[in-house]
């Protein structure tokens, strides 16, 4: 038998995300209490505007998909931007509102910014794949096919894909584009994406396109309302958890300006997690909205634990870096690190008790009640202490108070008497979903009862380095290098023994709450009560007012 030997290249080496796999129930949780919202989706009026777009070039006549569709699609989606970023520049008003997330706004805003009242833009030095002077956006389908195009065809707004074309639905894409038509300028729209060239004066002709001006189009802001909020033409059972987290955020925003406090995802987090105000006062919400709050304060449990656990993390592994050893097993180098005077220091903060279930018992006399969410100790001020921590200059004296803030996460958590059935409540999971993902609030109850109960603190930690760290990350990395061939390893095997590849920080998840935020604004249902404050207005009471009804 004839063998032949040959090099075998390595895979690709990229960052990757969720080193541990113990984001992935957070994503699970957010992404079905906010259905049609993406990390992505970040406008409201991209919702009506490209379907609106493929329609008018449809009534235009362009309804092939082929090469001068798509490049006329592009100038049209360059247009867009165009008039965002220039609106921003001329109205003098708050950047945000016109032209935050648009697409193509890093390379199109200097572009508008500084056109002069007598000048010009050509489209196509933009918007062409090939030959472009500077390409605004590199996918086919701009912002469209990047970001959009899969939540418009679970809405049923458009049908289609971006290589077999796409066509707006007549039954819900069509009644949007209509809603637009009603009061923006289509034949100067289409004749500029026609002449291929946009005057300043033309840009500031078509400022009714700009995503500011969407409240001030009846019909498509009702639209819109009806479509975020789920009713009318928009109801579907399936949607109803985005109206209700929709409500949830537009009650809790005019509570915290009652406070005089802003609305953001970490107040919205906190909230939601414990219940109560910043001022300590309880979150009250309506009867059909406590099932909503309840699994936010669930996802927001999974995010501590989760912060926790990338946070001990990061310390062995930078702790690993900075020492320059080269160990052979995962046990080899937590049994170092637990010898490290940082380390021993961070358990010595923690006190003295023989087991596991006696540091939970005394866990009571420092542990900050569940409203005081912003005392040092509190879980949600250590989660957030943790995370900054792994982003900041690296020490030994940080990686002790990352380990020290963690294993107080993990106590704090153990110690809150959560009045649940189970720990994730009635969200329902995939039968076998948690075997890829080992460290969740179910196996944390199960170890914190049982596996954990009567080790000493020094060998829990030394049980979340190596099965919740090291060990857990070999096994996600290697999962990701069978099913993508793309290597996302931190530490690796080596013939030198374990070798660093990068130490990753603790991440939040983001679930989807800014892109929520921003479309609330974006429809008119918030309104400013002051500099950075917030506050329902007409159309963000009559979405909260909604009951659970179609």
């Amino acid at each position: 038998m004839r063998v032949e030997a040959a090099w075998v290249k390595p895979p690709p080496q990229i960052g990757g995300l969720d080193h541990l796999a113990v984001q992935a129930p957070c994503i699970n949780i957010y992404s079905r209490l906010l259905p049609g919202i993406t990390n992505v989706t970040d406008r409201a009026r991209y919702y009506s505007f490209y379907p609106w777009l493929i329609w008018a070039l449809d009534q235009a006549g362009h309804n092939q998909f082929n090469d001068e569709f798509i490049e006329r699609f592009r100038r049209a989606d360059c247009l867009f931007s165009l008039i965002a970023t220039r609106h921003a520049a001329t109205a003098g008003e708050n950047f945000e509102d016109h032209a935050a997330a648009i697409v193509g706004s890093n390379t199109l805003s200097p572009v508008a910014s500084s056109l002069e009242k007598d000048g010009k833009v050509t489209l196509s030095d933009y918007s062409l794949r090939d030959g472009a002077k500077q390409r605004y956006f590199l996918n086919r389908l701009g912002g469209l096919g990047q970001y959009y195009i899969g939540v418009f065809a679970e809405l049923s707004i458009l049908d289609g894909d971006s290589s077999r074309g796409i066509k707006y639905t007549r039954q819900i894409g069509e009644q949007i584009a209509k809603s637009v038509d009603h009061s923006v300028n289509r034949d100067l729209f289409l004749s500029v994406v026609d002449a291929d060239v946009v005057t300043a004066s033309e840009l500031e002709a078509l400022s009714s396109f700009c995503p500011c001006q969407l409240s001030k189009n009846d019909k498509e802001q009702s639209v819109l309302v009806d479509l975020f909020s789920a009713q009318g033409l928009f109801a579907d059972p399936d949607a109803l958890p985005r109206r209700q987290s929709l409500q949830s955020i537009l009650g809790l925003t005019e509570l915290l300006d009652n406070e005089g406090e802003q609305i953001s995802e970490s107040a919205f987090r906190a909230c939601a997690y414990t219940g109560f105000l910043p001022s300590g006062l309880t979150w009250e919400v309506p009867p059909n909205l406590k099932s909503n709050r309840i699994n936010w304060a669930i996802y927001a449990r999974n995010e501590i634990l989760s912060i926790a656990v990338q946070g001990l993390f990061y310390a062995v592994l930078d702790a690993y870096e900075a020492s320059g050893l080269r160990l052979d097993s995962a046990a080899q180098v937590v049994d170092w690190y637990l010898s490290e005077p940082e380390t021993i220091a961070a358990l010595s903060e923690l006190g003295v008790h023989n087991s596991y279930s006696d540091y939970l018992g005394s866990a009571a006399a420092w542990v900050p009640d569940l409203q005081n969410w912003r005392a040092p100790l509190h879980e949600m001020s250590l989660m957030e202490r943790v995370a900054e921590l792994t982003r900041a200059s690296k020490s030994a004296d940080g990686r002790r108070e990352i380990v020290s803030a963690g294993l107080r996460i993990f106590l704090a958590l153990g110690h809150r008497d959560v009045d649940l059935p189970s720990p994730y409540a009635d969200l329902i999971f995939d039968r076998g979903y948690f075997l890829h993902y080992p460290a969740n609030l179910k196996t944390f109850e199960h170890h914190t009862s049982k596996t954990w109960a009567q080790m000493s603190m020094r060998d829990v930690l030394r049980w979340l380095l190596v099965e919740w760290g090291i060990e857990l990350h070999l096994r996600v990395a290697l999962r990701k290098l069978r099913g993508q061939s793309r290597s996302t390893f931190r530490i690796r095997p080596s013939d030198q023994g374990l070798t660093i590849i990068a130490v990753p920080s603790a991440a939040h998840t983001r679930p989807r709450f800014n892109q929520a935020l921003r479309v609330l604004k974006d429809i008119g249902a918030l309104e400013r009560s002051g500099a950075d404050r917030w506050r329902p207005s007409k159309w963000g009471y009559s979405i909260m007012e909604l009951g659970d009804a179609p």
